[in-house]
């Protein structure tokens, strides 16, 4: 048997606070941690959210965007055909980037013709009081306008074309286009020239131009209808 004072030292031990902590439930301490664990179960969350926001970010700045028609499953839309800002193209007719073909004879007919119908302008404008005077030798026509400066209209035979410098516009030349025969020509008459001279850079017309930059008034068809 134990002496009296160790079995009383022995129980007054096992009534002291160090044994009261000892004896803590687990129900405490389970509730001391799970706020830990519920924390970084929180903060892994919220890294995989911010992981799949910041891969969804760049997946929106790295697909190639598509370009459609107007409904979701149409083809790619046909860029407009570029039109020329002359509305008056031989008489109306649309832009054309080729000229018609000329033999020698008809050249040096149409393009004679088309100056002696500017020179006759030309005189009427004068006879009017207008200082604008006109000279023409050897396949040149110049045209002198006051404050403007001088155009040179050139015959040009191996091209087929009719060369202009203009003071205003700059220069250009122009290529005979036919725009087809008269349906209606009347018998004994030649057919029925209706062409234009285009510049085919734009589908300009040689005689909108001069019409605009001199105050002319020439027609379109100024050859008309001619006996045979």
């Amino acid at each position: 048997m134990l002496p009296r004072t160790t079995s009383r030292a022995t129980s007054s031990l096992l009534r002291t606070p160090a044994a009261t902590i000892a004896l803590t439930p687990l129900s405490a301490i389970v509730a001391s941690v799970t706020p830990r664990t519920q924390l970084r179960s929180s903060n892994s969350r919220q890294l995989r959210h911010e992981s799949s926001a910041r891969a969804y970010y760049r997946q929106l700045h790295t697909t190639p965007s598509l370009r459609k028609g107007i409904t979701p499953h149409s083809s790619n839309p046909t860029p407009p055909n570029p039109e020329s800002s002359n509305s008056n193209i031989a008489g109306g007719a649309n832009h054309v980037t080729q000229p018609t073909p000329l033999t020698e004879e008809q050249y040096r007919e149409y393009v004679e013709d088309y100056f002696n119908v500017l020179l006759t302008k030309v005189e009427q404008m004068q006879e009017n009081g207008s200082d604008v005077e006109a000279e023409y030798s050897a396949g040149v026509l110049n045209i002198t306008v006051p404050d403007a400066g001088v155009y040179v209209l050139n015959k040009q035979p191996p091209n087929k074309q009719i060369w202009l410098s203009s003071p205003v516009s700059g220069p250009k030349r122009y290529d005979w286009v036919d725009q087809g025969d008269h349906m209606d020509e009347k018998e004994g008459t030649r057919e029925f020239i209706k062409g234009q001279w285009i510049y085919l850079r734009d589908g300009s017309n040689l005689t909108t131009l001069l019409n605009k930059e001199l105050g002319l008034s020439m027609e379109y068809d100024i050859y008309g209808e001619k006996e045979v």
